[in-house]
């Protein structure tokens, strides 16, 4: 609408026309910050849990250098590819996610109400049970007898283990859980990567200095590790180092990244850099997630034929020892 000749305040206005209610409301308030003498980017930066710290950057970027409509043409592309490439990993992760919840509740419909009538159907034989039987039947007791007990455990430590998360010991655990837990962490670096470098591209190529756009990724970022490496980095650029500097000391920045970047400072283009490396690393993560989905299916197959293969041994292994007694 901008491009088209509205007004920022009207197209606000109309832009506020949308079914979601939360969000009209926010936009009204934008619209009278507006009316009231208020630049977009303070009428933002009102509502952070709406727009994010990178996006009020861009727009104060914009406004500075009287290029809104082209930052904002960009600031919607990059949040077309952030959505994307975020639905891609939550996409990934449904289908597995559903089977193991569905094998959960199946082997606890079992265990509850499957086999405690076979269970006195062997009581009353008296015969000696294999191993494998009795270790199903001391199952069922204890998920019968503890039920809630056990249920009530489960919530208290993952309660315990959210409020520890919340020290600074635990968010620092947590932080570094996420970047080297096996198979995953891998993934969640890339993840992360592909991130830093989608938002340094939007904010370098909408004219942020790129200490201040170091800045404003640090404080969008949640993981302390990579939080401290990008506090690092704006020290060292405000030495004057170089990007690669202080980047190549942590292992989580690969020398690819470091080189790449450092290029494009010299050359002009860190923008461009940084885009070039997102899209690499989204590649990579899109990679990844294909592969894992790939062999997750027969593993959880697999897995699955295990646990019902021993539940049909326990329960029939008696039953053809109790024929042959015949």
């Amino acid at each position: 609408m901008l491009k088209a000749g509205v007004g920022i305040t009207q197209a606000i206005d109309i832009a506020a026309e949308t079914p979601n209610l939360r969000l009209r409301r926010v936009l009204r308030e934008i619209s009278a910050s507006l009316e009231n003498g208020f630049p977009l980017s303070v009428a933002m930066s009102g509502h952070p849990k709406v727009f994010p710290v990178v996006e009020v950057g861009v727009v104060r970027a914009g406004e500075a250098t009287g290029s809104l409509v082209r930052v904002l043409q960009d600031l919607a592309i990059s949040a077309e590819r952030s959505a994307e490439f975020v639905s891609k990993v939550r996409g990934a992760m449904i289908y597995p996610t559903f089977i193991i919840v569905v094998m959960i509740i199946v082997g606890v419909i079992i265990l509850t109400r499957v086999i405690p009538p076979i269970k006195e159907i062997f009581a009353s034989t008296g015969s000696e049970l294999p191993l494998s039987t009795r270790a199903l039947l001391k199952t069922t007791d204890i998920i019968g007898d503890y039920w809630i007990w056990l249920l009530l455990g489960l919530v208290g430590l993952i309660v315990i283990y959210r409020l520890w998360l919340l020290t600074r010991s635990g968010r620092l655990f947590g932080s570094y859980l996420a970047l080297n837990f096996p198979l995953f962490g891998v993934l969640a670096r890339q993840v992360y990567l592909a991130r830093f470098n989608r938002t340094m591209a939007l904010l370098v190529g909408a004219g942020v200095p790129i200490i201040e756009a170091v800045e404003i990724v640090t404080d969008s970022t949640t993981n302390v590790i990579f939080k401290k490496s990008l506090t690092d980095l704006t020290r060292s650029l405000e030495q004057g180092s170089p990007i690669s500097v202080s980047l190549q000391n942590s292992r989580y920045f690969p020398r690819l990244m470091t080189q790449l970047l450092f290029v494009g400072q010299q050359s002009g283009d860190l923008g461009g850099a940084a885009g070039t490396l997102a899209d690499y690393f989204e590649n990579e993560v899109d990679s990844r997630l294909r592969t894992f989905s790939a062999l997750l299916e027969p593993f959880i197959i697999t897995l699955l034929g295990v646990a019902v293969a021993f539940i049909i041994i326990s329960v029939l292994q008696p039953i053809y020892n109790l024929t042959g007694e015949f």
